[in-house]
């Protein structure tokens, strides 16, 4: 027997003498929602934690929403699609891709779903309010009419997006702004915090945020950061013809979300003490950590660790954690939760029995994420002109990655970090529009690791 198994059946205990091991499982504790209702899966890297050590515990949580909904449950939408229509959509023709691709947007909407078109360069337009979309030529004629001029009132746009779908709010609907833009945000507000803050406030009324980064001239740290805090879905346009498949995915997965405002609550017991989720948000709310995982689709699933400090004075068993999952079901209506039970671990003196409880499948996802983490920040030096920063960095990881149990996932990180730290050795020899390509395919590589797996 596994490890594994043993840990959905805590009454099945393994060889080692009064080894506690989790029983956090869906198997076992599936959630009493009717619907679309998420799973979630919860492993320690290792049920044991050696005596006398710093005691930090890394717990993977896995939250899995079900592949297959009717197409009759899928929820109503509610809309709003803000493009950017600056002078530098003029460029590589980006705006006949994206009348293209808003053409086709209209054209999958139901007539029950409501939508609106929002417009900014250096001021923002709605050629089309929101409404039920059963007229679309009115829809078609206003993005036919599109043109562009002007700079990127990205802050205006995004306001007036949030307006439109929240005249229209209803529990039970996707309520979420698509926002696209090519440039910097130069005209309004520009600051990446107050745009992030402002897309989290949103989330937190309900209302998600997407964003697409077209060419090669926008912020990827600001859009991915906005799409995070937002709830939604950060996408990467390196190519404008690519624009349509990018809103074509977008469009599916809001057609097919089954939850919404997903929250992971963690409630440390016992002295323990939560520490972080490498590459995500959290805030604590009295001695419980709050994880926002955005809105989930059909057939999504999210994957995080989370780092909790464990007291080992003393050998024996602990109660280390609670942890629940909170969400609004989408097919039903309700606010559904799943409380599956508690995080239980050993502290052990014995080297050899902490090894041997190593989970290897956790401990390369938890390696994988760590280097996401950690070539972000590499990224970042890269930017700022560091290269013998990023290097140092990159050395670090793949330190990490070749002593980690060599599993597939593993491998190809290792390879990805490589293949990055072999671009920076030529990076004096690229031109501008390479490096930035470089630059961003990276960063969207680690925002995929690290937010939809």
């Amino acid at each position: 027997m596994n490890a594994k198994t043993a840990h959905c059946f805590p009454g099945i205990s393994l060889a080692v003498p009064a080894l506690v091991l989790v029983f956090l499982c869906a198997a076992v504790f599936p959630s009493q929602a009717f619907g679309a209702a998420l799973s979630m899966d919860v492993w320690p890297e290792n049920t044991t934690v050696l005596h006398n050590s710093d005691g930090t515990s890394n717990i993977q949580i896995r939250i899995i929403a079900p592949e297959e909904i009717l197409i009759d449950d899928r929820p109503p939408l509610n809309l709003s699609l803000v493009l950017d229509r600056s002078g530098s959509m003029a460029d590589s023709g980006k705006i006949s891709y994206v009348i293209k691709a808003a053409h086709m947007f209209v054209n999958r909407m139901g007539p029950e779903d409501i939508l609106s078109i929002v417009t900014y360069d250096n001021r923002v337009r709605v050629p089309v309010s929101a409404r039920k979309v059963r007229n679309r030529e009115v829809f078609h004629r206003a993005i036919d009419e599109l043109y562009p001029e002007g700079r990127t009132y990205l802050s205006g746009g995004l306001e007036e997006g949030f307006r439109q779908v929240r005249r229209n709010f209803r529990r039970g609907y996707v309520n979420r702004v698509i926002l696209l833009s090519d440039g910097l945000a130069n005209v309004g507000v520009t600051n990446s915090h107050q745009l992030k803050k402002r897309t989290s406030t949103m989330y937190e009324d309900g209302i998600s945020v997407s964003t697409f980064g077209m060419g090669l001239d926008f912020d990827e740290d600001l859009l991915s950061s906005m799409a995070c805090s937002g709830g939604g879905t950060y996408h990467y346009i390196s190519r404008p013809g690519d624009i349509l498949a990018a809103l074509g995915r977008e469009f599916q997965m809001a057609s097919r979300t089954v939850a919404s405002g997903v929250r992971i609550i963690i409630r440390p017991l016992g002295g323990c003490r939560f520490e972080s989720t490498p590459g995500h948000h959290w805030k604590m709310e009295k001695d419980t950590a709050v994880i926002r995982l955005g809105d989930l689709s059909a057939g999504e699933s999210r994957t995080l660790m989370a780092r909790i400090n464990v007291p080992t004075e003393s050998v024996g068993a602990l109660n280390v954690a609670d942890v629940s999952l909170r969400y609004q079901n989408s097919v039903t209506g309700n606010a559904d939760r799943q409380d599956p039970g508690v995080i239980k671990l050993s502290v052990v003196g014995d080297p050899d029995v902490h090894r041997e409880n190593l989970n290897r499948e956790v401990k390369g996802t938890n390696v994988v994420i760590e280097s996401s983490v950690m070539m972000n920040e590499a990224a970042r030096k890269v930017d700022e002109g560091d290269k013998d920063g990023a290097l140092s960095i990159i050395k670090k990881v793949l330190g990490s990655l070749e002593s980690a149990p060599q599993s597939d996932a593993v491998k190809a990180e290792a390879q990805r970090v490589q293949d990055y730290s072999m671009d920076l050795e030529r990076l004096e020899e690229m031109a501008p529009t390479e490096q930035e390509e470089m630059q961003k395919e990276m960063k969207y590589k680690n925002y995929q690791e690290l937010y939809q797996q």
